[in-house]
């Protein structure tokens, strides 16, 4: 009985922790942020944070790593009720920048700050996960090699505008997203994509 007491109370205090350094991550950089400092915000002693997480990096893979997972699978949810080709590429889009603009601290540490050492194959693996969701919409009569060439260049164009986007909020002070950012930033992509890939024929 105890241990089912305290196992919403374990989740609770982890995804708490988790939120902290994630808050942290972002407006500090992994780099500066310390275990020290995700304890002390989040009202906790460093032993107690270290039952939870063995390092600063676990936590920042952990945080990764539910990006990851939400994103992915709420891609597949959205396409899956897509019809053509165009129309997958254009809710994929959607469905990224949605992310991007309501979970803007996981971003930051994606994209914002350096990555060193253990954390610089994360951004990497979600990247290949995404190029690798996009890489079947292509035309099936194409190479492998080339479907996947054009299933990273739109995964490109998501991150790039994804950056700017941050970029020019860091630069404003992190001002509170206006209605219908996700929507224009998703728009632009997939127009600029679509254009190029609807002239794609195979080499």
């Amino acid at each position: 009985m105890v241990i089912q007491e305290d196992r919403p109370r374990h989740a609770e205090r982890r995804e708490q922790l988790l939120n902290v350094a994630k808050s942290l991550f972002a407006e500090r950089g992994f780099q500066s942020t310390t275990m020290d400092d995700i304890a002390r915000e989040a009202g906790f002693t460093k032993p107690i944070l270290y039952q939870y997480f063995d390092s600063k990096t676990d936590l920042y893979r952990e945080i990764v790593a539910q990006l990851a997972e939400t994103l992915l699978a709420s891609l597949k949810i959205a396409v899956n009720a897509a019809e053509t080709g165009r129309e997958k590429i254009e809710v994929a889009f959607r469905v990224y920048f949605e992310m991007v603009v309501s979970e803007t601290d996981a971003f930051r540490i994606l994209f914002i700050h350096s990555h060193e050492g253990d954390t610089a194959k994360e951004l990497r693996a979600l990247e290949l996960g995404l190029i690798s969701f996009m890489d079947p919409f292509f035309d099936v009569s194409m190479s492998e090699d080339h479907r996947r060439q054009l299933a990273g260049g739109v995964v490109g164009i998501a991150e790039g505008a994804a950056i700017v986007w941050l970029e020019q909020q860091e630069s404003k002070g992190w001002p509170t997203p206006a209605a219908g950012t996700a929507e224009r930033l998703a728009q632009r992509s997939a127009t600029l994509a679509w254009g190029g890939l609807r002239t794609v024929h195979e080499d």
